[in-house]
């Protein structure tokens, strides 16, 4: 296959989603507000009343009864409606949190209560996407007391709104703003310190040691200055201005003579530039303060290791147990110091007696383990392994992590070979002790990292019959193994989970995970299956919402997928799970050609603040566009980037955009046949789907949507296990040099030969096509990411 590159309607896409973007940002930019002003207090009250006392001379006593009489009653709060709001807000259910703390501002509330409802009104804002919103709720607290504490939290907040997103630029302004705003406060530290770090996360090294100065002079007594005060230490040192560095540290040491962290600070400063004599000495100082500081023993030995002076360092790091002899970390500390620099010998003896001292300590096991995979000694890794399993107990921190460090050894064949010798071995210790739980887990897991799935998930089934502490989370933590790595076999090891655990929250969850894991598969009966025998025994709105889900977006039905939602709407809801049920019914109706009562159900919800804002603009948008209204198509899914900028929703609000747009040959007329046979197919009538594509292409054979006509015909055969006819259809896709899914259509047919085929020579040839024909592709980072599977599997 050639290599091709952008030209043509690929181009012309590309350039359209850039444009796109570049306006709706723009009008965001627009539509930005600056930080308000805070309101000014009057100056009324007691000066006012004791000026009225004056003129008519009342006598002083009277003036106070008069002022003790005018003082407001003290505030009463709803204590129950403040938690009720708060457990919303904890419990992740936003829009309901919004809503209960906008009332509760309208009543009675002490300044602390209010600060902290603004606080989290503003991360509720803020996990639904809100940033204005959410940047007003934090003004707000700042306005009220830039000295107070919910001040300091609501600066940081809004430091971290475009943190977060790496956005140091606006960060940087948005703090700038807040220490101009409110000179010589609280609020005006922490910003300056947050400019100084945002600057220095952004990589503007110079410019953050001058504002961390800055800072520093400023703000002599904040909490901060001493992180501050590192990290300029770390500056200097990172722009090789050691002089300025150590004329820091040392003002730092006259103010502070005994501070042993700024000795060590100084220390490394000289090691750095390799002064050692000078880094000696002050490591010694450090210790004659502080004799028994680890850290500072580990230090001066590693110097002395550097110098060539291997007994010196030994001296220096043995010292470390010596005040804590019966302590076994003390022991792993000085082995991990060992083994770092290769003193293996030393590093075996001093983990054994770690272990002598915590026998059952599993990360202790692996620690020694490693010892000797570095030097090579496989054998005694595995003795080491197989020692760990038959006396650290099934609960036991760590103990999770044997048997896959030790499967981790090799790989391939040879990975084959010694977990054949650990599984003979493992057996014969079971014959001595039949009923050893540790023994038969690890027995289990020995058979899982083999491969042997059948024969894994039978022993889990036996450890079962006699360890009864276990419910099922052994079970599931190597079921979402396989989910992960998407192996079928991990359905039945959910369906065990159900069938050994029945009546238990652990099996209601594998069965919904199961329900899911078919799903991603394409396995839509069994997910009815699973589903209707679920909601037979127990009416759960998550299960009667997943089973609508199935028959809309599954079997695509939505006739019967209506016929769900409208039943559970009559049950007790949450807010959300209201909100879902008019999202599937409103589906329901714009596939049934009912698109304007679907927007009627829609419209409230797109207006609002819920986490399905977004999702209603953009079924809002479907609607439009399956009814042949183009323009009012391309507005709602507008709104949707302008709802949130990158996510999934947005991500299929643009593609449709570029869709509409890359495709207004002849009149819109092939676009509005694509349409309707895209409705026909998510209406589960495939039969005239096909036909439509068909029709259209025969009838506009140079149309520019025959691309994503042939994509939508390979959809369909590939939903319908008709993958040598799918192959076909994409590789009509792949043969359209100009078409910007091209490299969409390749990877299908490379996973269709992957999963589906399990021919992977065939998959393999295929991904590596794609990366050489379309290296500008972002479906490139995924094709790699499955070769190097390949790799590993046929390794």
């Amino acid at each position: 296959m050639r290599r091709r590159n952008m030209t043509g309607k690929q181009h012309h896409r590309s350039k359209q989603q850039n444009m796109i973007m570049l306006t709706l940002f723009l009008e965001r930019q627009q539509r930005e507000s600056p930080l308000q002003n805070p309101p000014q207090p009057t100056r009324v009250g007691i000066r006012l009343r004791m000026l009225l006392c004056l003129l008519f001379s009342i006598p002083i006593y009277l003036f106070i009864t008069l002022v003790t009489f005018a003082q407001a009653p003290p505030i009463k709060e709803d204590r129950i409606a403040i938690q009720n709001a708060h457990d919303f807000y904890y419990s992740q259910k936003y829009s309901e949190a919004i809503e209960a703390y906008k009332a509760l501002l309208k009543t009675p509330l002490l300044q602390h209560s209010k600060d902290a409802i603004r606080m989290n009104l503003g991360r509720s804002y803020e996990k639904l996407g809100d940033d204005a919103m959410a940047l007003q709720s934090f003004q707000a607290v700042i306005d009220d007391d830039p000295d107070g504490s919910y001040a300091s939290q609501a600066v940081h907040r809004i430091g971290a709104l475009f943190r977060d997103r790496y956005q140091y630029k606006e960060a940087i302004t948005r703090c700038r703003q807040l220490a101009n705003k409110y000179p010589k406060t609280q609020t005006a530290a922490i910003a300056r310190y947050l400019v100084a770090q945002y600057i220095f996360a952004d990589g503007g090294y110079d410019e953050a040691i001058e504002n961390y100065r800055s800072f520093l002079n400023d703000f002599p007594t904040s909490p901060y200055r001493n992180s501050a005060l590192n990290s300029l230490i770390r500056l200097y040192r990172i722009r090789h201005r050691y002089t300025d560095a150590e004329k820091l540290i040392q003002t730092e040491l006259s103010h502070k003579p005994n501070d042993i962290n700024l000795m060590d600070q100084l220390a490394g400063l000289y090691k750095a530039q390799e002064k050692y004599d000078e880094a000696l000495s002050l490591y010694r100082t450090a210790l004659e303060q502080n004799p028994t500081n680890t850290d500072i023993l580990k230090k001066l030995g590693e110097l002395y290791a550097e110098r060539g002076q291997q007994e010196l360092a030994a001296e220096q790091w043995a010292k470390i147990v010596q005040d804590d002899p019966d302590q076994s970390y003390r022991y792993q500390q000085l082995g991990s110091i060992y083994t770092s620099h290769q003193m293996y010998e030393k590093a075996v003896e001093a983990y054994e007696t770690a272990l002598n001292l915590s026998p059952r300590n599993a990360q202790l096991y692996n620690r020694l383990a490693d010892v000797y995979k570095i030097q090579g000694e496989i054998d005694m890794a595995v003795n080491t392994y197989l020692r760990a399993l038959s006396v650290v107990e099934i609960g036991y921190s760590g103990r999770d992590t044997l048997v896959q460090s030790m499967a981790e050894i090799y790989e391939g064949a040879q990975q084959e070979r010694l977990l054949k010798g650990v599984i003979d071995r493992l057996q014969v210790m079971l014959r001595a002790k039949s009923r050893n739980p540790s023994l038969v887990l690890s027995l289990a897991e020995a058979y899982f990292y083999r491969g042997d799935l059948d024969l894994a998930l039978r022993t889990f089934e036996q450890l079962h019959q006699f360890y009864t502490a276990d419910r099922g989370h052994l079970l599931e933590k190597y079921a979402q193994i396989l989910e992960r790595n998407k192996n079928p076999k991990a359905a039945d090891f959910y369906r065990t989970i159900a069938e050994l655990f029945p009546n238990t929250h652990l099996a209601w969850a594998a069965q919904m995970k199961l329900v899911r894991f078919y799903e991603q598969w394409g396995r839509w009966d069994d997910a009815l299956t699973v589903l209707t025998s679920m909601t037979r025994r127990n009416n759960q709105p998550s299960a009667q919402l997943l089973l609508g889900h199935v028959w809309l977006h599954g079997i695509r039905d939505p006739g019967a997928a209506l016929q769900v939602y409208q039943a559970l709407a009559n049950q007790p809801l949450s807010t959300d799970e209201k909100i879902q049920i008019q999202l599937g019914i409103a589906t329901c109706y714009i596939l049934q050609g009912k698109s304007n009562i679907a927007e009627i159900a829609l419209r409230p919800i797109a207006d609002g603040n819920s986490n399905f804002k977004a999702e209603a603009q953009k079924l809002i948008g479907d609607a439009h566009l399956l009814r042949g209204d183009i323009e009012s198509a391309v507005a709602a899914y507008k709104r949707v980037l302008d709802i949130a900028m990158s996510n999934p929703l947005s991500n299929d609000s643009l593609d449709r955009i570029v869709l509409i747009q890359s495709n207004s040959d002849y009149s819109n007329e092939p676009l509005k046949r694509y349409l309707e046979a895209m409705q026909s197919d998510l209406s589960g009538n495939t039969e005239k789907a096909l036909q439509l594509c068909q029709e259209t292409m025969k009838e506009y054979p140079t149309a520019l949507i025959v691309d994503d006509l042939w994509m939508l015909i390979g959809g369909i055969y590939e939903r319908e296990a008709r993958y040598t006819d799918a192959i076909a259809a994409y590789q009509k896709v792949s043969a359209l040099e100009e078409s910007p899914i091209a490299a969409e259509a390749t990877a299908k047919i490379a996973d269709i030969y992957r999963w589906q085929l399990n021919e992977l020579d065939k998959a393999q040839e295929t991904y590596t096509a794609l990366i050489q024909d379309y290296p500008e592709s972002v479906i490139v980072a995924y094709a790699r990411q499955q070769l190097d599977a390949l790799m590993k599997e046929k390794n």
